[in-house]
């Protein structure tokens, strides 16, 4: 007995025989069959997971002088939902009060330096607004063009989307019950477990930032309260309806361990 489990020996041998070619009981053609199959879904998952986060961060720059262009060229005509228009006018009207009580009325200097300090500081106000509203786009644009491509490489590559099921589902299946359950349940404990609240409120926090959705903490505790719960259990459910025919072992060893 060794401190790893014979079943994790046994999956990286049978990984490691896939990728190399190595003799054994199998035939010819059907290494050379394993081989491309494994070479071809790991190389498939490895675009499938880098090429949209290249392909948004190499073209975050153009994407961002291009909004820049834009956003001052229709600066009053553009993102009425981020209210950009009342914010300009307001600011506006303010310039407009204070120029025409310097001009009008008898102003000490004092006055005249605070009216000024007033309108740096709207000045200031509206630039970091409207580098704030630029980088929502940005990031809007980048991950839009991420998510076509993805979308697009899925659908010219289905075939190969299709080889790496098939081989993600036999590499499971040849691990033993126990290592299936350990699997399921490392994966679950990350994503729904008794500490991925902190990560979902940071996801969540991330989200909002990204695309200037308002942050409040109540949707935030609600979400974060519920949603883990209500996947949690349909988890529960797939994994009794898909493992208590095929292994029944499986589902005994799960809730062993999970408890």
């Amino acid at each position: 007995m060794g401190f790893i489990p014979h079943s994790i020996v046994r999956t990286l041998s049978r990984l490691r025989t896939e990728l190399a070619g190595e003799s054994g009981p199998l035939t010819f053609y059907e290494l050379e069959v394993a081989k491309k199959r494994a070479s071809v879904s790991l190389r498939y998952l490895t675009c499938l997971i880098v090429l949209p986060w290249i392909i948004s961060i190499s073209l975050h720059k153009s994407v961002e002088s291009w909004v820049t262009f834009w956003w001052n060229a229709d600066s009053f005509k553009i993102l009425d939902f981020l209210k950009e228009g009342n914010i300009l006018v307001n600011f506006g009207q303010i310039e407009e009060l204070l120029f025409f009580e310097t001009m009008v009325e008898d102003c000490s200097e004092t006055f005249s330096k605070t009216s000024f300090r007033e309108i740096q500081s709207k000045t200031k106000w509206v630039k970091l607004y409207k580098r704030d509203c630029i980088q929502i786009i940005t990031h809007l644009f980048t991950n839009l063009i991420g998510f076509a491509f993805l979308t697009t490489f899925l659908f010219m590559g289905h075939k190969k989307f299709t080889i790496l099921l098939s081989w993600i589902r036999e590499f499971f299946y040849s691990m033993s019950d126990t290592m299936k359950a350990f699997s399921i349940l490392l994966a679950t404990d990350l994503c729904i477990g008794f500490h991925s609240p902190h990560g979902w409120e940071l996801l969540i926090y991330w989200f909002s930032e990204n695309y200037g959705f308002a942050q409040n903490y109540r949707i935030i505790s609600s979400l974060v309260s519920t949603f883990p719960v209500i996947l949690d259990t349909i988890l529960k459910y797939w994994i009794f309806r898909r493992f208590n025919r095929i292994s029944p072992s499986l589902v005994v060893i799960y809730h062993s361990m999970n408890e």
